[in-house]
């Protein structure tokens, strides 16, 4: 029986949760073995245990920890101790999901940690997409600062560190890009563009699911909205995001394709001011 996989990838507060509850709505096994509401995500944050543990795991050791801002070489994950956590992540993936035809996880951390993934679905056998969650860096670093007193600064190189490095790994696959607050502003039309984009199950095998979701979504929930047009950024670290920000949510709106090389190009540029900013 051929598996598919949905991977939502995304910063820490950028609609993650919501996105993946989305992503049931439309079929997709979200596991068993999920985390438990907190305080501050009191609907859920639709994150399997494992796959946290394993998340962890290896940020551990690759010295960082969740709010590290630190680029992370690609030859890093070559580390014998990140080979041997991603064949356990590959004996989970096969226990808990590959029985299923569809399936997918969430986790913030999985984008910095990508090519650990890439390779564990690669050596599943299973057809992997990707939904890339993407939210405006100031809506992001207000949530951060109000839950962790994280400045803006640091929280728009977070953001940077989270969203930039690893994307172009998935050039040539399968991924869509949903903006958080136009979601949040019509999820029907959203779950319909993300269904379509990723060859999920038809809409109306799902009618009930999405109805379900809409008025499962909570607008007291989204305490700050910003537009694409809001980002008046004077320093570095600001103007990068914008224009990073700018880019994804051209794919998020479809006003151009993923695939497009005028998308690539630019976005190649973003990564070298990246590296010369955090370097």
């Amino acid at each position: 029986m051929s598996s598919r996989a949905v991977l939502v990838v995304g910063m820490h507060r950028s609609g993650t949760s919501a996105i993946a509850r989305g992503l049931k709505a439309l079929s997709v096994y979200l596991g068993d073995n999920l985390l438990g509401a907190q305080p501050d995500n009191p609907t859920g944050y639709w994150e399997d245990k494992t796959i946290v543990e394993i998340n962890q795991r290896a940020l551990e050791i690759l010295g960082l920890k969740w709010d590290d801002d630190s680029l992370i070489e690609c030859e890093r994950f070559e580390h014998y101790r990140i080979r041997l956590l991603k064949i356990k992540a590959v004996h989970y993936l096969k226990s808990a999901f590959m029985p299923q035809p569809l399936w997918g996880f969430k986790d913030p951390r999985t984008i910095r940690l990508l090519p650990l993934w890439l390779r564990a679905l690669r050596d599943c056998g299973a057809r992997d997409a990707y939904l890339v969650a993407i939210r405006n860096p100031l809506s992001v670093a207000a949530s951060l600062f109000r839950r962790q007193e994280i400045n803006a600064t640091k929280a728009q190189r977070l953001w940077l560190a989270h969203m930039v490095p690893f994307l172009r790994e998935l050039r040539g696959k399968r991924f869509v890009v949903v903006d958080y607050d136009r979601l949040m502003r019509e999820p029907r039309l959203e779950l319909e563009r993300i269904a379509s984009n990723l060859g999920l199950p038809p809409l109306a095998k799902t009618a009930s699911g999405i109805e379900h979701y809409a008025d499962f979504l909570d607008e007291n929930l989204r305490h700050t909205v910003f537009s694409p047009d809001d980002f008046h950024a004077t320093a570095g670290e600001g103007r990068l995001a914008r224009s990073a920000y700018t880019l994804l949510y051209e794919l998020a709106t479809d006003r151009i394709e993923p695939g497009a090389p005028s998308f690539w190009s630019a976005w190649e540029k973003v990564e070298r001011d990246l590296e010369t900013l955090l370097s």
